[in-house]
């Protein structure tokens, strides 16, 4: 034996070393007991390892603001580089820093943008994305790398090819279209040929709050008022249900920009107290199946894509084009002026304006201003006639703005705007309306 071994030792040797190579090259031991461990992808990381030559400026920007938040630490639905990010924050935040373009918040949103593209077709700066207990995404950087974000390591650049977690769980690449950067961009509505698609983008970023009254924040029927209102003198209620019984009915084929498109079911949670409307959530059409709208979801008003969570949602279509005043009637404009004070009584806010407007004085009381006019009938009524309704102790009054509103003082909302029919406490205590020369 001793003989056959010294004839044979370097043969022992080399078959020796070849084993221990496979060994340690396959790590059999960690396949066996450690899912999270690296391991070598189906088709071998050469799969991915390309030329890409020289890549677009907009992709060198996003590779540079990617890689320049490694490290970044994990928070659960973060998207700010001072707290953390998750996948789809990250994802966000860098797309938004480096090009413009606005990505949605969620990553599954996320996914429903783009073309599909092969793993061996992905190009720096394309999508990638994974499912587990949910959808998570990430940005390619080449070469079968990407940045995404871990619970455990934060923002950090992992391998298709040697991470058994993410290869096991990858779910595709997503390359944005043409069509769809220009319509996640602000520039492209910045000088749009409707006024409230105008109006709308000036809005972004704003932070959503729910029955926010101010520029500070807001939700999305305060949005739809305040856009109409500046843009293109469109006084609208403040409730979104009341201004889904306003404007022309538009059928989906018809839809153009600066229509407003209602939604029942969405962009909610089960809190609201909305929940059960006909409709609850609204946002302006900016064109190319695009919408920008105050979301309570993203947080702040944002562009979001059309996809079939919203097409789930949709309700109906309304343009109010046809209502705006064209800057003609003074006692409007100065009513919409105070929205929201809470600083007059009805009678005294139906005063203020008409002095203010069309330098008539008017009683102080109600009652007196019912008594110093002249009777005007429902069916015609015009802009700038004072209403009057039926309160627990006193007349309250009202100005009428067109199309069956009326801006009054509610003892909840300060100066607000209501509909004489759809209204419940105005279609039942209502007295009649006046007119002053």
């Amino acid at each position: 034996m001793s003989r056959w071994l010294k004839r044979n030792k370097w043969m022992l040797l080399f078959w020796t070393g070849i084993f221990v190579f496979i060994v340690l090259l396959f790590r059999p031991w960690q396949m066996m007991f450690d899912d999270n461990v690296s391991e070598p992808a189906s088709g071998g990381s050469g799969d991915l390892i390309r030329d890409y030559g020289e890549l677009d400026p907009d992709v060198e920007n996003i590779l540079a603001a990617g890689e320049s938040l490694l490290g970044t630490p994990f928070l659960s639905g973060g998207r700010d580089p001072d707290e953390g990010f998750n996948s789809s924050g990250f994802v966000q935040y860098v797309y938004q820093e480096s090009t413009g373009i606005r990505m949605p918040r969620i990553a599954a949103h996320q996914h429903d943008l783009g073309e599909e593209i092969k793993k061996e077709d992905l190009y720096p700066g394309d999508l990638v994305f994974f499912e587990a207990e949910t959808v998570m995404s990430g940005i390619y950087t080449g070469n079968g790398e990407f940045l995404t974000v871990s619970s455990t390591n934060g923002v950090e650049k992992v391998s298709l090819a040697r991470d058994t977690f993410w290869s096991r769980h990858f779910i595709g690449g997503k390359r944005l279209t043409k069509e769809e950067m220009q319509g996640l961009h602000p520039g492209t509505y910045t000088e749009h040929s409707h006024p409230a698609v105008r109006e709308a983008v000036q809005y972004l970023d704003t932070p959503y709050v729910f029955g926010g009254n101010t520029l500070n924040g807001f939700d999305c029927s305060f949005f739809i008022q305040d856009v109409f209102r500046e843009s293109s003198d469109i006084y609208l209620p403040r409730v979104t249900k009341d201004q889904y019984e306003l404007g022309e009915e538009i059928d989906k084929k018809d839809l153009k920009p600066g229509d407003v498109l209602f939604f029942a079911g969405a962009d909610g949670d089960e809190d609201d107290p909305r929940s059960d409307w006909d409709v609850n959530h609204t946002g302006i059409y900016a064109g190319g199946n695009f919408m920008i709208h105050a979301s309570r979801t993203e947080g702040m008003t944002q562009v979001s894509y059309l996809n079939e969570y919203w097409d789930d949602a949709f309700t109906g279509i309304r343009r109010y084009d046809d209502m705006s005043l064209n800057h003609e009637h003074p006692v409007v404009q100065e009513a919409a002026s105070h929205l929201f004070s809470e600083d007059f009584t009805t009678p005294g806010f139906v005063r203020h304006v008409y002095r203010k407007s069309l330098g008539i004085t008017l009683p102080q009381r109600a009652e007196d201003q019912w008594n110093s006019g002249s009777p005007v009938e429902r069916d015609d009524l015009e802009i700038g006639d004072v209403l009057f309704f039926e309160g627990t102790n006193s007349y309250l009054a009202a100005l009428y703005t067109g199309h069956d509103l009326a801006m009054f003082v509610s003892a909840s909302s300060g100066v607000t705007t209501r509909h004489l029919e759809y209204d419940e406490f105005f279609s039942e205590n209502y007295l009649g309306a006046r007119r002053y020369d």
